[in-house]
């Protein structure tokens, strides 16, 4: 089992979203209890191209550093609405999975 941590950028996981409070203490306990379990946790990055503030250089195209990413788990990018399509994370699974079927539990930011 893996954690999928879905577009959870500084640009939009700020005090602007709404029950930001709520949202920054679940997401955080999430990634607590599956590092205590052994469960890999994966971020994945929007970017929405050049000249939009989800672009990477951007400082608001990082994780929000609540969740910040620990230096061994991985990160992909993303430039359409599917995690999956041209990011790589698709390959990823299919290793990490050969032999088993996976559940991925999304959190949206």
């Amino acid at each position: 089992m893996v954690l999928l941590v879905v577009v959870t950028q500084k640009a939009i996981t700020n005090s602007g979203l709404y029950q930001f409070e709520l949202f920054e203490t679940n997401v955080k306990e999430l990634i607590h209890k599956a590092c205590q379990n052994d469960i890999e946790v994966i971020f994945v990055r929007h970017d929405d191209g050049v000249g939009n503030e989800l672009t990477k250089g951007n400082e608001g195209f990082e994780i929000y550093e609540g969740f910040q990413p620990m230096d061994d788990e991985v990160i992909f990018d993303k430039n359409v609405n599917s995690s999956f399509k041209d990011t790589g994370l698709y390959a990823y699974s299919n290793i990490l999975f050969r032999n088993s079927s996976f559940v991925l539990r999304t959190i949206l930011g």
